[in-house]
């Protein structure tokens, strides 16, 4: 309700409302999505075509002129530092005030450094730590790395490292620039006590601005009650135990550097999918890697056709229509759900207090809905 300044009534108007967030998804490098093979991964279901729409994506931000303030580079199952694109949409964000977001698992960092000064160029051009560099590490050892990534190439996770310190000199010898942030999922392969305790360690001699631990959510395009018996089998009777193993490292206040934190599968519950209406298109909008927008993040794929709003265009009148038409009041969530298709943390925290604040003020909705 931020984005739109507590003016409900914006909700299901008709009225042209731009998001708050743009997620675009590159299409890895055309050959391939990914350079690796979480067995966590949230997209491991899912089919993963890949389009050759860049230039239209470019133009269209170009002719957007800054009017959607974030823009979140990640994927539904694609790893965006493979694309030959990147740093062009990356300039293109900043080069109208917008700020960006960057998920990675942190391959390529070093050796883009090396070849192209790709995070020199990256610093240079962020404005403060608004913008991030997110890099999900997921372990704490190379060979613990290795088996929570689904691959045999353990060096890899070194080069992650290394590419993490150039990103930390980087910023300080210019002195400001963009976060720098580590996520870590905690996987049956990387759950040791060793492992949490060398993370922390290293995160804290590299210098990074947080660090944040959870337990992958299951992955999509699986029944509900497939998720619950994840729920049942990994998330409840792990987080505890999570949460107590990593409590001596966990950080007192935000102040402090990194912030360390631990974030509970409660913000992502299977069971609190029991709302009808989305209102995420008022946060976000996402052009999929397979050269189709659709009405989130977590729905961009081919298998969940049911959510694509058009093919991505750089026309802006077009797009206005994929954003009017995404903002539907007759969009039913469970045609989501029915599909395996869920929510993000983000989506459901908005969908949630939606469905609160309606189900308090109907009047207040039957309103929203006409425009009045």
């Amino acid at each position: 309700m931020v984005h739109l300044e507590g003016n409900t009534g914006l909700i299901f108007n008709d009225e042209l409302v731009y998001p708050r967030q743009f997620e675009i998804h590159l299409p890895g490098n055309h050959l391939r999505s990914c350079d690796l093979h979480c067995p966590h991964c949230a997209g491991k279901f899912f089919q993963k075509d890949l389009g050759t729409w860049e230039m239209d994506g470019l133009e269209l931000l170009r002719r957007l002129e800054g009017k959607i303030p974030y823009h979140i580079y990640g994927g539904a199952y694609t790893e965006p530092l493979l694309n030959p694109y990147y740093l062009s949409f990356l300039h293109m964000t900043k080069y109208y005030g917008n700020y960006f977001g960057i998920h990675t698992n942190g391959v390529l960092l070093s050796r883009l450094e090396e070849q192209q000064g790709w995070l020199t160029e990256l610093n240079r051009i962020s404005t403060d730590g608004v913008d991030y560099l997110s890099v999900s590490l997921d372990a704490g050892f190379p060979w613990s790395w290795a088996r929570t990534k689904g691959t045999r190439s353990e060096y890899l996770f070194n080069e992650i490292i290394e590419g993490l310190r150039k990103a930390v000199k980087i910023r300080q010898q210019r002195g400001l620039g963009h976060a720098i942030r580590l996520c870590y999922l905690i996987s049956p392969h990387s759950d040791t006590q060793e492992d949490f305790a060398v993370i922390v360690s290293t995160a804290r001699a590299i210098g990074v601005d947080s660090l944040r631990f959870s337990i992958p959510f299951a992955p999509y395009n699986q029944s509900f009650s497939a998720v619950r018996e994840y729920k049942r089998d990994r998330e409840q009777p792990m987080t505890d135990i999570y949460e107590g193993m990593l409590s001596s490292y966990l950080s007192e206040s935000e102040d402090e550097r990194p912030y360390i934190f631990y974030t509970g599968p409660e913000f992502t519950d299977i069971d609190r999918f029991n709302f009808t209406q989305c209102i995420y298109p008022y946060y976000q909008i996402t052009y999929g890697a397979d050269g189709y927008a659709y009405k989130c993040s977590t729905t961009a794929t081919p298998t969940m056709s049911m959510c694509r709003l058009g093919k991505i265009t750089d026309n802006l009148e077009e797009f206005h229509q994929l954003l009017r038409r995404n903002a539907s009041p007759e969009w039913d969530a469970n045609v989501c759900f029915q599909k395996g298709a869920r929510c993000n943390r983000m989506g459901l925290e908005i969908n949630t207090a939606y469905a609160e604040l309606a189900s308090q003020a109907p009047v207040t909705r039957a309103i929203a809905r006409t425009g009045g």
